[in-house]
């Protein structure tokens, strides 16, 4: 009887309990006439594996239409299902000749005679013949190994496992494999031995469980339900394999509306461009891929420089920048599905405007908020600044500068400007026509640049030691609170202090202390002040200015 992995027919499961019944009568030694019923149970196997063979036939042929159709997807399919075929056809010619083997040694006709019998098994007269089968199939060992049984074994479970290895091979794709493989299980042929009653061989060795005295009659009918099990598995492989053709298509189970702009920034006076266009798409396709880099190259159908790969999910591939600076940005793409017939990639550039470069640009938000008061250039640095016009590349922008130069700066630019007050940064941008439009101007206020302040060791004041303020080279000219990296020379300065009632005040042409101001610092009385004063600084602009005086009590 079939196993419930492999399903019977309404047919199969009315013959088996024929054959159940017929068996459990045999026990009872019923009379001869009993033994004639295995000859209508084995008639009805007989018709049963006649229509799985010509329903298999319908399989192979609707596999040898689908490889005239599309040999490329298809061969692999057919070919196993060919597999299939030989391994049960061969297998059921070997069952038949055990038959043969037993007819012959119950009622010693010929082998002629004896296919005929098979045939129809009314003409057997040794059907109650218990020697026969028990001879062929396990000969004189207790455990089956010796017989025929043995080597039925043996065929049977390397057709199973032929048959399923068949369908784990990674040329035949179907969906949920191993689910359907788990479920096909032992194809309905079980060959196990039993668990139960180990030390009585009659009930723990499948050989001896199914030929053990059983009456020739018994044996034969037995021996063409096996082969009905093998037709029935043949029949579940390559039904399996059949429809598992379609699963190397894409299958399209969502349609969705779609658009893409030409441009998401639009200046006033332009035109708005977009596609609209109908997709098509498989929702559980999750091994599509889209390639992302700087370029692409069209001899070797490569992306250069690839710097991402984004998996599919609901048919799109989406690919996020984030913090994209602004102004305009350019890449190449590649989507690339998994051809499950060849079982290889194949790739498609994407183009985009007839280019196969992406370009998109980045706008800074609309709505800036900035101090009034912060909008400041200084005279005689160089005060750096970003430009950019939404929607336009960086090449595409020009800008100038009243009551001062503009320059470009690596990706910025650089304002130098020359007069106190204020001064307007205009803006141009040239379209992809050569055409050139205003973007408007901003309004700065020009100032010079703060004096620094004079700092020793640091300190604008407040006590310190002998030792350290000797130790100093000299005051230097401080920035506070200015973001520019400016530097200031101090030029010229003056210590003074008062020794014995007279002040003494020796001057510098640098901005080290002399050998002078370093002694006169060494004759400062403890808890008395030091003065730094007269400090003047050179600018970067070339102006020297009086910066102040620092006043130090010696400790």
């Amino acid at each position: 009887m079939g196993a419930t992995n492999c399903p019977e027919t309404p047919r199969q499961k009315m013959i088996g309990m024929m054959y159940l019944f017929l068996t459990a009568m045999l026990a009872l030694n019923v009379s001869k006439e009993i033994l004639n019923a295995f000859v209508i149970v084995n008639k009805g196997l007989q018709q049963t594996n006649a229509n799985f063979t010509q329903r298999n036939g319908f399989t192979y042929q609707a596999l040898a239409f689908a490889k005239g159709n599309d040999a490329k997807k298809v061969t692999p399919y057919y070919d196993a299902a060919n597999v299939v075929k030989k391994l049960s056809e061969d297998l059921d010619i070997y069952i038949r000749d055990l038959k043969v083997k037993i007819i012959v040694d119950a009622d010693g006709v010929s082998n002629d005679s004896a296919l005929a019998f098979e045939k129809d098994l009314i003409k057997l007269s040794a059907k109650d013949s218990r020697e026969a089968g028990q001879r062929v199939m396990l000969s004189d060992a207790s455990d089956g190994s010796k017989g025929e049984a043995r080597i039925l074994k043996g065929k049977l479970n390397d057709f199973k496992k032929k048959a399923l290895e068949l369908l784990k091979d990674p040329k035949i794709i179907l969906d949920k494999k191993d689910t359907i493989i788990s479920k096909l299980g032992n194809l309905g042929i079980s060959t196990e031995d039993s668990e139960f009653n180990p030390d009585k061989p009659d009930e723990k060795f499948w050989e001896n469980r199914l030929f053990s005295e059983l009456p020739c009659a018994a044996t034969i009918t037995l021996l063409t339900q096996i082969q009905n099990q093998v037709k029935n598995a043949e029949a579940a492989v390559i039904q399996t394999l059949y429809g598992g053709i379609g699963s190397t298509d894409i299958k399209f189970d969502v349609v969705a509306p779609r658009v893409i702009p030409k441009s998401n920034y639009i200046i006033q006076g332009d035109s708005y461009e977009a596609e609209l266009f109908i997709a098509a798409y498989s929702s559980t396709d999750t091994t599509s891929q889209v390639i992302i880099g700087e370029s692409y190259d069209s001899v070797k159908n490569v992306i250069n420089n690839p710097s991402a790969t984004i998996n599919f999910k609901d048919g799109i591939g989406k690919y996020i920048v984030p913090n994209a600076g602004g102004g305009a940005h350019s890449y190449a793409a590649m989507i690339k599905v998994f051809n499950a017939t060849t079982g290889v990639m194949t790739s498609y550039p994407v183009k985009s405007g007839g280019k196969y470069s992406i370009e998109y640009n980045v706008a800074p938000p609309m709505a800036v908020v900035s101090p009034t008061k912060m909008n400041v250039l200084y005279i005689g640095v160089d005060n750096p600044l970003e430009i950019s016009v939404p929607g336009f590349r960086d090449d595409q922008v020009s800008a100038s500068c009243s009551g001062g130069s503009l320059s470009k700066s690596g990706k910025g630019w650089v304002a130098r400007v020359t007069k106190v007050g204020k001064c307007n940064i205009s803006v141009q941008a040239k379209d992809d026509k050569g055409g050139s439009k205003s973007m408007g101007s901003k309004e700065f206020r020009v100032k010079r640049v703060p004096l620094p302040v004079p700092t020793c060791n640091k300190q604008k004041s407040g006590t310190i030691s002998r030792g350290m303020l000797q130790a100093q080279s000299g005051p230097m000219a401080t920035l506070e609170n200015f973001d520019f990296e400016l530097k200031y020379t101090v030029v010229s300065f003056t210590v003074s202090a008062n020794i014995g009632g007279f002040e003494q005040n020796p001057a510098s042409q640098s901005g080290k202390f002399t050998p002078q101001q370093l002694d006169l610092i060494g004759k400062v009385p403890k808890g008395k002040k030091v003065y730094i004063e007269n400090v003047r600084a050179k600018g970067p602009d070339g102006t020297v200015s009086d910066i102040g005086t620092i006043s130090f009590k010696i400790q």
